[in-house]
């Protein structure tokens, strides 16, 4: 077994070739398991990395046309302990297949891969003339982007630590050689069989109260003292002393911070009727505040991109209906409460409060430790 600091670890993806579309540049696809070789840093030429994952992949590769159409069938060590093959036998390898590319040969396939059928697919002479099945590409960790190609010269890779590769297929290749649902048959571990957790809800109730409750202020959002002169950490509380008659319940679902954006999708618990908020107003003398959905706005979609709808209740017949553009169909309460719900609508009921503190306020739930909220 050879020093671990001896090794390279790479992580190998799998991609398929894409034609040219018009006047864009061709591209890639991911597909398949990826790999991860741990092997000799000074071995490590193209050969020898072509060889070793050929031996890897061999159980979901058609192994007799790979021994026919490329180079070498290997036996290559590894780091973790595997036989190695020295560099005479390689040569003795290649110089003998050499050889052999010069009898005459019959391609053997499954059934379904007739003869005709193969050279549809990918003609004979092209395989027989290729040194690789595949080419190799130096990518992102994601294999999404090539940062560079690797050379054919025979010269040792130069390649870093847990460094990212792809091998890119053509489409023929790929379809003549590859077994897909051979490559899917491996044993899964049991921690990929453990149960999805049932993505959590929150209630509205729980939103305003959380809302309405006192937020000590982070070290690096501190507030100036006008006493003292210095910056200091300090808290911070909303009260409300009186709502108005239409009340707007906006649900902050875009959340930033300085490393990231994302939309919140999840599902805010609110009543359709009885919303009482009565608890929440500071105002001794109010009345009892309690209000109906009349509305709600929902929001599709990511950042910087999406689709509005709405649900509103006709207040004369008293039936919701669902607004899409310029499409308007009958809905049911069922129907209302949703992940994309964005902004609630309620009416109080009459005479229920003796002033308004203006024609519309709005109740903003923003902390954070609301999952469906954001705190801007």
């Amino acid at each position: 077994m050879e020093d671990s600091s001896e090794c390279v670890t790479l992580s190998v993806y799998f991609r398929e070739k894409k034609a040219r579309q018009s006047n864009t540049a061709p591209g890639t696809v991911l597909y398949g398991q990826p790999l991860l070789l741990s092997t000799s840093k000074h071995k490590l030429t193209l050969d020898y990395l072509y060889n070793i994952i050929l031996e890897r992949i061999s159980r979901y590769v058609k192994v007799p046309l790979v021994e026919e159409f490329s180079d070498a069938s290997t036996n290559h060590g590894s780091c973790n302990g595997a036989s190695g093959v020295s560099e005479g036998e390689i040569e003795e390898m290649e110089h003998q297949n050499e050889e052999e590319e010069n009898k005459e040969k019959v391609l053997e396939t499954d059934a379904c891969q007739s003869e005709d059928c193969i050279q549809d697919e990918l003609g004979k002479e092209d395989l027989q003339h290729r040194k690789y099945l595949f080419s190799f590409s130096l990518v992102n960790s994601y294999g999404t982007s090539e940062i560079n190609s690797l050379t054919t010269d025979g010269k040792v890779l130069k390649l870093s630590s847990h460094a990212t590769l792809a091998i890119d297929w053509d489409p023929g290749t790929r379809k003549l050689l590859f077994d897909e649902q051979e490559a899917q048959a491996f044993e899964k571990h049991n921690s990929m069989f453990q149960p999805q957790k049932k993505k959590a809800t929150v209630a509205l109730r729980d939103c305003i109260e959380l809302f309405t409750t006192m937020e000590t202020l982070g070290e690096h959002d501190p507030w100036y003292c006008p006493n003292c002169k210095k910056h200091q950490q300090a808290t911070k509380k909303f009260d409300l002393w009186s709502l108005p008659r239409i009340l707007v319940v906006h649900l902050k679902r875009f959340s930033y911070n300085r490393y990231w954006r994302d939309k919140l999708d999840t599902v805010v618990e609110f009543p359709i009727r009885d919303l009482n908020m009565s608890e929440f107003v500071c105002d001794p003398a109010a009345s009892p505040y309690t209000y109906d959905l009349i509305a709600v706005s929902n929001h599709y979609g990511g950042m910087g991109v999406g689709h509005y709808t709405a649900y509103a209740k006709n207040k004369i017949n008293d039936k919701w209906y669902y607004f899409d553009d310029s499409s308007v169909s009958p809905a049911s309460e069922e129907q209302i409460v949703t992940k994309a719900a964005y902004v609630l609508f309620y009416q109080r009921r009459d005479g229920k409060a003796k002033r308004d503190p203006s024609p519309c306020t709005s109740v903003e739930p923003t902390s954070e430790e609301c999952d469906g909220m954001d705190t801007n």
